[in-house]
């Protein structure tokens, strides 16, 4: 049986650190605390850590920097930022720049459970099931089925059977805020490469839009994005993905954009 998924927290104050803790104290983890970044930097260099939760403002080094040194030592581990509300455009900026995804002050359990059971499936679904990442010390192959994301605000991903899946990238879906309604395709439509196939209504009623990486016949679109969008795209790599598409020029169009 392996080990707890095991959590770094990371934040200059000590009542933020002290109720993170109170929110996860009953559930399976394992968890660090650090009133800086430093120390955050000399503790990963001897323990095991699966998440760095680490606060974004804080003096000496912040959040974006001590992500960097992280993701030069451990790429693969998930950091999320705590934020402020007046600094959610940085926290924009930081999801763009790697990080996993934010959470904003002041935050509830069940907000703070939702950031980090999804950091934990990517932990265990990298690393081939319930194992983390100290464990799995195996070379994993290349797949057919990887993620590739295209643009600033899409991603494919093969299937088996050659249709490919296509989503949205988080950042995108956090500059909209509250999702009121989402626009999908209907199966059997066609899509040119550079149309609109994505279509998200915001809370004040403001239009977003994405445009199709690819071009062919829509297969399928997932109808649990159209009944709940706002929840089901809270996991927009995994059950949040919008069309399944049929391409009919996959290799030129892959080829243009350079992959």
């Amino acid at each position: 049986m392996g080990r707890t998924v095991s959590i770094l927290v990371v934040d200059d104050e000590q009542i933020v650190l002290d109720s993170i803790k109170k929110h996860l104290r009953k559930d399976d983890y394992t968890i660090h605390t650090v009133m800086s970044a430093r120390e955050a930097l000399d503790l990963i260099d001897g323990t095991p850590v699966d998440i760095v939760l680490t606060d974004l403002m804080m003096p000496e080094m912040d959040g974006l920097q001590l992500m960097k040194e992280i993701k030069s030592k451990l790429p693969q581990v998930p950091v999320i930022m705590i934020t402020g509300y007046a600094t959610i455009n940085t926290a924009l900026q930081a999801t763009q720049l790697g990080a996993f995804d934010y959470i904003a002050k002041p935050f509830t359990r069940s907000e703070l459970m939702a950031v980090i059971q999804r950091a934990s499936g990517v932990i265990r679904k990298t690393n081939g099931g319930g194992k983390t990442a100290e464990e799995d010390t195996t070379e994993s192959k290349p797949s057919r089925r990887e993620l590739k994301t295209i643009g600033e605000y899409s991603w494919i991903m093969m299937q088996d059977d050659g249709t490919v899946l296509m989503g949205v990238e988080r950042p995108f879906l956090h500059t909209i805020g509250r999702i009121q309604n989402i626009i999908l395709p209907a199966p059997g439509d066609k899509l040119r490469q550079g149309s609109v196939y994505f279509q998200v209504f915001s809370a004040d009623l403001r239009s977003h839009t994405v445009l199709s990486p690819l071009s062919g016949t829509v297969v399928a679109i997932n109808e649990s994005v159209v009944a709940n969008p706002a929840g089901a795209l809270d996991d927009p790599y995994g059950e949040g993905w919008l069309v399944r598409l049929k391409p009919s020029r996959f290799e030129y169009e892959i080829k243009q954009l350079g992959l």
